[in-house]
């Protein structure tokens, strides 16, 4: 029988252990290891962030819920076995994976599915006075912090307008920014304050999400525009103190709460593993079967992986959708690979993106020139989470997860 460890769960570690045992069923013992007990649904983190009007519960159930999916019903019914732990070390000589507790998982296949972590991009005063972006720990304490800052708005301790940075302007902080916004009108009319927010969206480039058309750009700037989110482009931020920033231009900013969503870096396991090829910036470098050059039997997907679309000569940008691709081809190829068959070529396919922009509001590029937006592209956002959610859960499951999402988030529309 052959052992697959799967290092992640995330969006490609879940899609490739799922395809896996459907595969390979009892000819494989398949091992998850996820220090975490659940698959956390990063495309609504902002949500979570900006959620407004729920009963308060100290442990904010609800709004975990939504983002946070449970392994045990993911993989239920299914021979995929989880381990809930940290991985200490990773030997690709002697085919090992060795978690905290000095748990020892030998391998036949291994899938590095480990995902990213903020990165700071060594500006000083990132990690001290900026709100990471990355977990479902800093979206509720974003949402929490902005709570506070309006009850003490409320009470003459601070000035208004409440004064929130956004520090990246790619979709994430696109969608942050004009969630933000939405929720501070109703933080507003809740404290009776005569003013509400100023949101402000950062960009070190030249124009927000570069990867989009102009013309689905200005789309969205209009809407962040009609929102009252105010947008500086080239303002590549230098310095950060406590309740200022400064830009490289020498402008400096206040801030009462400022969000960092600016980009992120490979997981910090991938260093330490001994025969790993990585890139520059920390990448691991795969072939065109998403296999690591040096061990056949190791692969890699999600953000971790440094893989270019020989069409553009550009790196594959680190969209959920894509971990998805990448964990579905992993698995054919190790189900080729034991068959003794060539193995398959990744091929990039990113020509289609959802950009929520606040509200029930979002922006819908469908490739071939369509782009819907408006309430109609939010539709097509729901449906998306929906079939990610069938892919994934029962049936009952999925439609019942869709249904709490929705009933919670939309408080803030």
């Amino acid at each position: 029988m052959s052992k697959i460890v799967i290092i992640g769960g995330g969006f490609g570690g879940v899609r490739a252990a799922l395809d896996l045992t459907h595969k390979l069923g009892t000819a494989a013992e398949i091992t998850l290891i996820d220090r975490k007990n659940y698959h956390l649904f990063t495309p609504a983190l902002y949500e979570v962030a900006s959620a407004f009007g729920l009963t308060k519960d100290r442990f904010s159930v609800s709004l975990r819920k939504t983002v946070s999916i449970p392994y045990a019903d993911i993989f239920e019914g299914t021979r995929v076995s989880l381990v809930q732990s940290d991985v200490s070390q990773v030997s690709l000589e002697q085919k090992t994976v060795t978690t905290r507790g000095d748990a020892v998982f030998p391998y036949d296949y291994l899938i590095l599915a480990l995902g990213s972590q903020s990165a700071d991009f060594n500006i000083p005063g990132v990690r001290e006075y900026a709100f990471q972006f990355k977990t479902i720990e800093d979206a509720l304490m974003l949402n929490h912090q902005l709570t506070m800052l309006f009850e003490r708005a409320s009470r003459n301790e601070i000035e208004l307008p409440i004064r929130i940075v956004v520090g990246g302007a790619g979709f994430t902080g696109v969608e942050l920014a004009s969630e933000l916004a939405c929720v501070a009108r109703h933080l507003r009319k809740k404290f009776r304050l005569h003013n509400g927010a100023m949101v402000t969206l950062v960009e070190a480039g030249p124009k927000i999400l570069p990867s989009i058309s102009d013309t689905e750009r200005k789309r969205i700037i209009s809407r962040l525009t009609r929102l009252g989110v105010v947008i500086i482009q080239n303002g590549s931020i230098e310095h950060i103190a406590e309740g200022m920033a400064k830009l490289t231009s020498g402008r400096s900013m206040r801030y009462d709460l400022l969000a960092w969503t600016a980009g992120v870096r490979p997981h910090g396991l991938l260093p330490s593993i001994q025969g790993l090829e990585l890139t520059p910036a920390g990448k691991v470098v795969v072939d065109e079967h998403l296999n690591t050059p040096r061990y056949e039997s190791v692969f890699a997907v999600g953000d971790i992986v440094e893989f270019s679309d020989h069409k553009t000569q550009r790196p594959e940008p680190a969209l959920a959708y894509i971990a998805v691709q990448h964990g579905k081809i992993v698995a054919t190829n190790i189900l080729r690979s034991l068959r003794g068959k060539e193995l398959k070529n990744h091929i990039p396919f990113y020509s289609q993106w959802v950009a929520p922009v606040g509200g029930k509001y979002a922006v819908a590029h469908l490739g071939q020139g369509l782009t819907i937006s408006g309430f109609l592209g939010w539709m097509i956002r729901e449906i998306v989470d929906l079939k990610y959610f069938l892919s994934i859960l029962s049936v009952g499951k999925a439609f019942r997860l869709l249904r709490e999402e929705i009933e919670v988030f939309v408080r803030n529309d």
